[in-house]
């Protein structure tokens, strides 16, 4: 009887040797919860299963914590955005597991002899630089998951694609498809090679990755903005999104852009450039801080006067005068481009106005006792002022 007891004990304590520990996740990098791993998950996983897995386990954590809007959050190696979600190598620097809203894109990006130093992450924008400064890569969390590598040495940069992605090239810009996300890749001073699933690009200067907004509308646009990107005359994008975060990126060095205020009706920004050749901004705007419904207005003032609209993209690449053009192709989410032909400090107000009238519908006797009146339709108004709202400053430079 005893040897079965002794027997029993050891069965039992094995048993409990075998069980898995479980951690708190207290924040430090240092969780032992499944989460430090999205990025480790077993090699036979495909990469869509990890980007897609990672998207959610960071959503989850997220909303438990939370966090809302354009802004990274960190477990262990693994940055989650809103957006965008990837795993940094701390020993190499080199970007892994690149994801766009769960959708795979890159398994990994690295930079040749790029001698690591460390990585940044504030608010929606993470920095990954080399030791002597030379190599600095951005990472932004906003609808167009901008990359911005900027290289002041010569660098070869490898982009390693994940699987089911293709990538092809016109023009010296490149084209990735992933799924339903179409992105571009374009680069100053570069030479580019597409073999197989690996992109190389040698260059001395800046190289920009951006998709089409997730959540916005797609056409055809977005590559010729990026031309734009590639000329530098492109100077910034901001993106507006929940809880009035906010993401700026600014393609051109010389140019800033602080956003100073949201409010439901209202956003005001100020941009400056040392430069004083015209640029371009675009702004996303997903009615979600800046909101509206259909029948309002969406106006744009520059200095207190407000811009000149034009109809049609093509009209604003041809302006020589400050304008806008909204892309107003889907739901309550526009995309507002604007010209400003000449710099100092500018002030940009974005104001919501009210809604048009509707038309009353005028009943027309007949022999019947009564008619019903036609349901009104809607249209798109311009102009009308809103209101300052409270400081909030986010600054952002290449």
């Amino acid at each position: 009887m005893n040897k079965i007891i002794k027997l029993i004990v050891v069965v039992l304590v094995l048993s409990m040797l075998s069980l898995p520990v479980l951690g708190v996740d207290s924040g430090n990098g240092n969780s032992m919860d499944s989460s430090k791993n999205d990025s480790r998950i077993n090699d036979k996983v495909s990469t869509h299963e990890k980007a897609s897995e990672m998207f959610d386990n960071g959503s989850r954590m997220r909303d438990n914590e939370g966090v809302k809007g354009m802004e990274f959050m960190h477990r262990g190696d693994n940055s989650y955005g809103s957006y965008v979600t990837f795993t940094v190598d701390n020993t190499t620097g080199n970007v892994l597991n690149f994801g766009i809203s769960g959708i795979a894109v890159f398994d990994s990006i690295n930079i040749q002899g790029f001698d690591f130093k460390a990585s940044r992450t504030e608010g929606a924008e993470t920095k990954i630089s080399n030791k002597d400064g030379s190599i600095v890569i951005q990472i932004h969390d906003n609808p167009a998951a901008v990359i911005n590598i900027k290289a002041d040495t010569n660098a070869t940069l490898i982009f390693n694609l994940a699987t089911g992605v293709a990538a092809t090239q016109k023009d010296n810009t490149i084209t990735i498809t992933a799924g339903n996300i179409t992105a571009f890749i374009v680069s100053e001073k570069a030479t580019s090679n597409i073999a197989g699933s690996q992109v190389t690009i040698n260059t001395k200067g800046d190289m920009v990755f951006r998709a089409s907004p997730v959540n916005m509308p797609h056409d055809d646009m977005e590559e010729r903005f990026m031309g734009e990107v590639k000329t530098k005359r492109a100077g910034a994008e901001v993106s507006v999104g929940e809880s009035d975060k906010s993401s700026i990126v600014n393609y051109s060095e010389d140019l800033n852009v602080t956003v100073e205020s949201i409010k439901s009706n209202h956003m005001r920004m100020t941009v400056e450039s040392s430069n004083h050749s015209g640029k371009f901004i675009l702004m996303n705007l997903d009615n979600s801080s800046l909101t509206w419904i259909k029948g309002q207005s969406i106006t744009l003032y520059l200095d207190n006067k407000p811009m000149k609209q034009v109809m049609t993209e093509q009209e604003l690449y041809n302006a020589t005068e400050s304008s806008f053009w909204l892309n107003m192709t889907g739901g309550n989410k526009i995309q507002a481009l604007m010209y400003i032909a000449s710099f100092s400090t500018r002030q940009v107000d974005v104001e919501v106005g009210n809604a048009t009238p509707e038309p009353t519908a005028t009943a027309v006797e007949t022999t019947t006792p009564a008619t019903t009146p036609k349901t009104p339709g809607f249209e798109v108004a311009l102009g009308a002022l809103g209101t300052v709202a409270a400081a909030y400053v986010m600054r952002r430079r290449i």
